[in-house]
């Protein structure tokens, strides 16, 4: 390391953190270092005694002090490290009277070649500035688009007055765009299109850093260009850009950033006519994002539509989320595997309206499994597990609520289902439905409470009522909850069981028509069988029953 460099790391020592120093700006060294490789590049090796002299931080502490600005050394010093955010995400640009002071005092330098060095100083300003890091405040945010706007300002007043101008400047003229609210969007597109040559040409004609904020908002204008495509060639960039979103490509993706990418992502998969479940989006949003019942704040303000927040997007997801984890439940977690296959088509029918939250309380024996067979499960639903106890240790819970009601199944079979409306449940119930988190406790008291539930149903099917045990939930959830599943639940295994055999069925009841199977021998066992149950035979058509 040269003396000079030397000469830097002590000056910034010694100058901005002292230990009775009431204020601390807290500029990490890399920045300097790289504003000190910036002069190094664009003036040549006669700049560099200036830096180490009269180093960047000495020159902004001083100004803070003051206000003042004292000649063009100190000037270049102050424009290079306007942008440099301390540990309270600050810098000089979040102050309007300090960067006003500092834009006119460039545009102030009566010698040309000076007016443009100090016009470069504060476009290395413009690039190296952490737009996406978490810790930048709004305050220096806006202060940043301030510096955008004069920049653009000062380009245009720097150019009409130039006899010649550097390559660089020239090179500008070139990228217009970056100067601009939507600076990347060119680039964005391009690449969604395998084309890197304009980004490449601006980053080397410019000198863009490649740690610069540029190159993440390229990553935004590329989520951006995809939105724009129709349904088909959006899907079939998304693979790629959720990786890109995720930071599991190119280049590493700060939290923010993942955030604003994810959500553009999925607010456009919303608007698509077919929003089929894509488990890789799903993860990354729920991922990034956060759950959308628990996080839904945080839904709101990242994942939005021109009108707002999307809605729409949330509750996509929603409806995935629910649809796995019901699936995980009767799958994984109930006692008869995938022999409850008929439950988890029952109850998948409600996954888009459990928005009030769903919850799984489990035994003793699923928690200590979870740590090896149901990673994935646990991943998903951490926010809902409880505990189940006195229940039995492979017994587990699931619990939906529903509109107004909470809905309570159980995994081992031979319980019956469980319905309560939401404001009869104990204070305690409901505060640990709250709690969020595996260590709560629910007590099968609480959830097996026939004193309290409004209706408790078997999972048995009625053959001489010519009613499946998915009927008979319909017929008491449908008229509490005011409104019914698109699709109707089957019918097939109580008609089956009575008449012995399998039957094509087709329910038109719930539209006022008839219960019809399609027997066309009126004169068959089976018919003789259904016209004991009611049935009349149409010919041609089968057989009816109002």
């Amino acid at each position: 390391m040269n003396d000079s460099v030397l000469q830097l790391r002590e000056g910034l020592a010694r100058t901005f953190w002292p230990a009775s120093a009431p204020f601390e700006w807290d500029l990490p060294l890399d920045v300097i270092e790289k504003a000190r490789e910036f002069v190094e590049k664009m003036h040549g090796d006669s700049a560099i005694p200036q830096i180490a002299t009269e180093t960047i931080l000495e020159a902004i502490k001083r100004f803070r002090d003051s206000g003042r600005i004292e000649g063009f050394r100190e000037l270049r010093n102050i424009c290079l490290g306007v942008g440099a955010v301390n540990a309270a995400g600050l810098c000089v640009l979040s102050d309007p009277t300090l960067s006003d002071t500092v834009f006119r005092a460039a545009e102030g330098q009566s010698n040309p070649r000076r007016r443009v060095r100090a016009f470069q100083a504060l476009l290395f300003a413009y690039w190296t500035f952490p737009v996406h890091a978490s810790g930048t405040s709004e305050a220096a945010l806006g202060g940043w688009r301030g510096l955008r706007t004069w920049l653009e300002s000062e380009y245009r007043r720097i150019t009409r007055r130039a006899d010649s101008m550097p390559s660089w400047l020239v090179a500008l003229s070139r990228h217009r765009n970056l100067l601009t609210d939507r600076p990347c969007d060119k680039y964005g597109a391009e690449l969604l299109n395998g084309n890197a040559s304009g980004l490449e040409s601006a980053r080397k004609e410019l000198s863009i850093p490649v740690d610069s904020w540029v190159f993440e908002e390229v990553l935004l204008a590329q989520m951006r260009a995809a939105s724009a495509l129709r349904d088909a060639a959006f899907k079939a960039t998304l693979t790629r850009l959720i990786l890109l979103a995720t930071g599991k490509a190119e280049m590493s993706v700060s939290e923010p950033l993942r955030i604003k990418c994810v959500a553009i992502l999925v607010s456009r998969y919303s608007r698509c006519a077919d929003t089929s479940e894509d488990v890789d989006l799903r993860d990354a949003a729920t991922t990034t994002i956060g759950n959308p019942w628990v996080h839904r704040l945080k839904w709101q303000a990242w994942v939005r539509d021109d009108e707002g927040p999307d809605e729409g997007a949330r509750e996509m997801v929603l409806g995935w989320l629910s649809k796995r984890l019901i699936t995980d439940f009767f799958e994984l977690l109930s006692a008869d595997g995938m022999n409850e296959r008929r439950r988890l088509t029952y109850w998948l029918r409600f996954a888009e309206h459990i928005k009030g939250g769903m919850w799984f309380a489990l035994g003793s024996s699923t928690h200590m499994r979870l740590a090896t067979q149901f990673t994935d499960f646990y991943k998903r639903a951490k926010d809902h597990i409880l505990r189940l106890d006195g229940g039995g240790a492979d017994n587990n819970a699931f619990l939906m609520r529903i509109g107004d009601y909470l809905a309570v199944e159980f995994g081992e079979s031979g319980n019956a289902f469980y319905l309560y409306r939401w404001d009869s449940l104990s204070p305690s119930l409901v505060k640990m439905l709250g709690s969020g988190g595996a260590r709560a406790g629910a007590n099968i008291s609480d959830l097996k409470n026939k004193s309290a539930s409004l209706d408790n149903l078997s999972h048995m099917d009625a053959p001489v009522a010519l009613k499946s045990w998915e009927q008979k939930f319909e017929d008491v959830l449908v008229p509490l909850l005011g409104w019914a599943p698109e699709q109707r639940p089957a019918c097939v295994p109580a008609l089956e069981a009575a008449i012995g055999a399998t039957v094509d069925v087709k329910d038109l009841r719930r539209d006022g028509g008839a219960l019809w199977i399609k027997e066309l021998d009126g004169a068959s066992t089976r018919g003789r069988r259904l016209q004991k149950m009611g049935f009349k035979f149409r010919a041609g058509r089968g057989w009816a029953k109002d």
